[in-house]
């Protein structure tokens, strides 16, 4: 029996249709695509709301430096800094820390977040903005450490616990003697977390990626493909790749896969 043509043509729409749809879910979203109003009101006040983000930056004290050749990390500027945490209550001493990092400007941050939040919600609506800044500033105040010691007093205030990030993530230290018993880590420790190599590594990772603690489940929901475990006991190393490959991506970019991965889990749910 011969197909009509007309029919053959709602087909073939249908099926364009569906291309579209599959491929604009993860479209590319570029700062000029935000509505022109808000590119000139909305955004600026923006800016101005990620540069208090930076309030919460406390690594960000001392720059000792900027490095392009930091492996991996080979032509972006990342900068070498010393900081120093309040007293501690159990060593009764600041604690001195060694940090690499590669922290985005208030303009860069204001522009991942406002593209998130239009490539998930085709909204800009403070709503999703203004709750976006506020995770990020509350999760890790836009610092992304590409190695080094952060020191955290997350579960006793004024106790300042070391944990050791590699490429925006949490990881292990294989070698115990390399790790402190007291919690307070030696120059040669400090110095030891600036130049990890995976190799250094238990083979499990931390959960959450830096800057706005994306886990591996939004990974996945956002069309992730490569396999970096889970969420529970089978946290891959891999995670470690895929998550600088991402932000260096978004370092040269008016979106950040990492940020439109939290807001596509947390705004669907609203």
């Amino acid at each position: 029996m011969a197909i009509h043509p007309i029919n053959i043509m709602k087909t073939n729409l249908l099926f364009l249709l569906f291309l579209f749809s599959a491929f604009s879910v993860h479209a590319q979203t570029k700062f000029n695509d935000l509505p022109a109003d808000y590119r000139k009101v909305g955004f600026p006040q923006l800016v101005e709301q990620c540069k208090g983000v930076f309030d919460g930056a406390y690594m960000a004290e001392n720059k000792l430096s900027t490095h392009y050749d930091i492996p991996n990390w080979e032509g972006y500027p990342v900068e070498l800094w010393e900081y120093y945490t309040g007293v501690d209550i159990k060593k009764h001493v600041k604690k001195r820390g060694l940090v690499y990092m590669l922290n985005p400007s208030a303009e860069k941050l204001a522009t991942w977040i406002a593209t998130a939040c239009w490539e998930v919600k085709q909204s800009v609506d403070t709503l999703y903005t203004h709750q976006l800044v506020r995770f990020i500033q509350w999760q890790s105040g836009a610092q992304f450490p590409v190695s080094g010691v952060v020191y955290e007093d997350m579960y006793t205030k004024g106790f300042y616990e070391p944990y050791i990030f590699k490429d925006g993530v949490t990881v292990y230290v294989a070698n115990p003697d390399m790790m402190p018993a007291d919690k307070h880590c030696t120059d040669e420790q400090l110095e030891f977390y600036l130049h990890l190599t995976n190799e250094d590594l238990k083979p499990n990772t931390g959960r959450y990626a830096r800057i706005c603690s994306t886990y591996r489940t939004q990974y996945y929901k956002n069309g992730g493909t490569e396999d970096v475990g889970d969420n529970d006991e089978n946290r891959k190393q891999h995670w470690l790749t895929v998550v600088r490959k991402l932000y260096q991506q978004a370092w040269h970019s008016d979106r950040n896969e990492l940020i439109v991965a939290w807001a596509r889990d947390k705004f669907s749910q609203e």
